[in-house]
Parts: C-alpha cells; structure tokens; sequence
C-alpha cells in the first residue's frame, strides 16, 4: 500500500512538473506562406492565324480579361456574351447578342485589356483571316 501512495506521488509530481513546463512555453502561431489566391485566375487560349468561324471560351457566367494581338490578320474578332451564335439554341432566345468587344485587324499588335462580365457565356466569332492572338478569361 504504501508502494502505491509512492507511485501515485511520483505521477502526480510528474504532472505538476509537465503541466507547469507547458503553460511556461510560448505559443507559436505559423503565418500563412504566399499572398496570391489561386481562385481567380485568368484562363487562357491561344488563336493561331488559320482560326476561323466561331470558339466558345465559356459556358458560364464570367470575364472577359484581355486580348494578346501578336500578329494581324485581315479579319476582326467579335466576343458575345451567349454560348451559342444559333438564336433558336439560346437561354433567352432572342435574334441580337450582347457584344462585349471587337478587335478589328485596323488594330495594332499588343494587350488589349477588356475585364468585362458576361452573364450567359463567352464567344468569338472570327471573320476573315485571323492573326495570331491570346485570349484570357475566367
């Protein structure tokens, strides 16, 4: 029995000890690494100069980020706000689509930087011969 006392005294000492070690040490709180979020990043696609007809970009609601023009072509680039250039196909069925931007071929080379919303989806429609351009998106 008293075999037992002294063990659960030691124990007790042991935790008093471990206990008091503890509340003594500081608390280390780890900051976050990096400061970009990955959530909204642009999403690219890359148009060669033998584009032609129409490319859907998105099915969604979204933005319309830019347009990288590096070579010219002899034709323009029309972006809708629809996912479809068929009006029987559409949401809202209607004959006339939103248009967000055109890049003519009149334009220079270089970053045309648009950041418009669209509701229904993204859309390029490609008249005539295409230069080689990015378009970005999210």
């Amino acid at each position: 029995m008293k075999t037992l006392a002294v063990i659960i005294g030691v124990i007790m000492l042991f935790m008093a000890g471990l206990i008091g070690y503890l509340i003594g040490q500081p608390v280390v709180v780890e900051q976050p690494v990096g400061s970009v979020s990955r959530a909204s990043e642009y999403n690219h696609v890359n148009m060669r100069a033998t584009t032609t007809g129409s490319y859907v970009f998105k099915t969604a609601p979204g933005t319309l980020g830019s347009v990288i023009v590096a070579t010219l072509g002899t034709g323009n680039i029309i972006f809708y706000d629809a996912t479809t250039t068929n009006a029987n196909l559409r949401v809202l069925a209607t004959s006339s689509l939103n248009v967000l931007a055109t890049v003519d071929a009149s334009q220079a080379a270089g970053t045309y930087t648009y950041d418009m919303f669209f509701r229904d989806g993204l859309i390029g429609v490609f008249n005539g011969t295409q230069g080689t351009s990015t378009v970005t998106f999210r």
